[in-house]
């Protein structure tokens, strides 16, 4: 049976490939993205990403009570790793909420419900950026814990 600090890893690895996902199909290039061919292909999904990072957010939280209800059997030598869990699932949360955020501002546009103004998009990715550092800064920190 794997132990607390093992599943917990597990299950961060795969909420970070999913926060990961997100991120590669909103900003990373692809051909499609490029004009005359993005009028064929198909375009991101907007909505799909923002209930994504939604429910990332609910699995961050989720983990987190996870984490606490279970603290108390665990052995010394994780003890310094698992406390250090909850901040950076905290992290996580932020950056998917900004991420979600991002994905709502460019389906809005792309519905023509407002239209894209690049100070409140910049805004947008300045946090996300700040968040994304600050996510990254913790989990060096978690990732020399865990060793």
């Amino acid at each position: 049976m794997p132990s607390l600090k093992e599943t917990m890893l597990a299950n961060l690895r795969e909420l970070v490939t999913l926060q990961r996902a997100a991120h590669d199909s909103m900003f990373k290039f692809s051909i499609t993205k490029v004009w005359p061919i993005s009028l064929i292909a198909p375009q991101v999904d907007w909505i799909r990403i923002s209930r994504m990072m939604d429910n990332l957010q609910e699995k961050c939280e989720e983990q987190k009570d996870f984490l606490a209800n279970n603290l108390d059997s665990v052995p010394e030598q994780d003890l310094f790793f698992l406390k250090l869990l909850p901040e950076y699932l905290d992290l996580l949360a932020k950056v998917a909420g900004i991420l979600g955020r991002a994905a709502v501002y460019r389906q809005d546009v792309l519905e023509k419900r407002i239209k894209m103004k690049m100070k409140e998009w910049n805004l947008i990715l300045i946090s996300y950026n700040e968040a994304g550092d600050n996510m990254a800064t913790k989990g060096i920190a978690l990732r020399k814990a865990y060793i």
